[in-house]
């Protein structure tokens, strides 16, 4: 039996019709798959873990003219920082660390914060900014400044940055400090005293008496009848930092009482404040 011509006319035209409408969506797939290859190169060239940066800086400052060993003091800042080069990208709370960082560098009076990024570059500018500072003025001892950064990122849902500094810049003493601040992982943010814990007045009691304790202060003596003093009530404060025994609590020098009784810390167990504990710290 023979087909009729007008029939085959017709199958041949159904034919070429799924012909042309297979290729452009063969085309469609080869242009998406291109186009998805050259997004995972982009994406593989990026490196999303920032390497930790180590190292140390000092720069000399003397005066015009030496006589004794102390016309000459080095500054120095030891560092560790979140690596800003071309092609990382850093995780938010990196990147707060690294701000943190920056804005903690010595710059002069009213000048412009340091911008991104923060490299060893930036940290010797710094440096010298402070010995160009330091020899505008005849004293009679050389400014001087030391400062570290040290970063603990070990933890599940926080990381800390320890810092330090002392400086002289004049005057009957210089200062010095050390601070703990800590940035959440999760939108990074600091992290306060009142993150970790559940700062009760059953807490501040604990916490006063071993204060007491530490500092040899009887309990039944108010602190403004001795050398410490604390406003209206006892306080925690919100430099705090979290060891393997618990948690060590620091007031810095002129903070509770006089320079010269220096940093004042004590500590409280995992015992004392497994009960007020808010954020797991261990």
């Amino acid at each position: 039996m023979f087909l009729k011509p007008h029939f085959l006319i017709f199958a041949c035209l159904i034919i070429l019709s799924a012909c042309g409408n297979s290729t452009p969506k063969d085309k469609d797939i080869v242009k998406r798959s291109n186009l998805k290859k050259e997004k995972t190169e982009v994406h593989t060239n990026l490196k999303t873990i920032a390497k930790l940066i180590t190292g140390d800086d000092s720069i000399l400052i003397s005066k015009k003219v030496v006589l004794q060993p102390w016309d000459k003091q080095w500054s120095n800042i030891a560092f560790e920082f979140y690596d800003e080069q071309e092609g990382v990208q850093l995780i938010h709370w990196q990147q707060a660390i690294n701000d943190q960082i920056r804005n903690s560098l010595f710059r002069p009076e009213e000048s412009k914060p340091y911008p991104r990024p923060l490299n060893a570059t930036l940290i010797n500018k710094s440096l010298k900014a402070f010995k160009k500072e330091a020899t505008r003025y005849e004293e009679d001892m050389v400014w001087s400044s030391t400062d570290t950064f040290d970063i603990s990122d070990h933890y599940g849902s926080f990381a800390c940055l320890k810092s330090f500094s002392s400086s002289y810049t004049g005057g009957a003493h210089g200062m010095y400090g050390v601070s703990f601040d800590y940035f959440d992982k999760t939108d990074g943010k600091k992290l306060s005293i009142k993150d970790f814990l559940n700062v009760d007045q059953k807490l501040l009691k604990i916490a006063e008496i071993a204060f007491r304790k530490k500092v040899g202060l009887k309990p039944n003596v108010p602190f403004n009848k001795d050398e410490y003093w604390f406003g209206k009530s006892f306080y925690l404060p919100d430099n705090f930092e979290i060891t393997s025994k618990g948690i060590t609590f620091y007031y810095n020098p002129y903070e509770v009482t006089n320079w010269a009784n220096g940093i004042v810390e004590f500590s409280l167990t995992h015992a004392q404040l497994s009960d007020f504990l808010k954020l797991k710290i261990d």
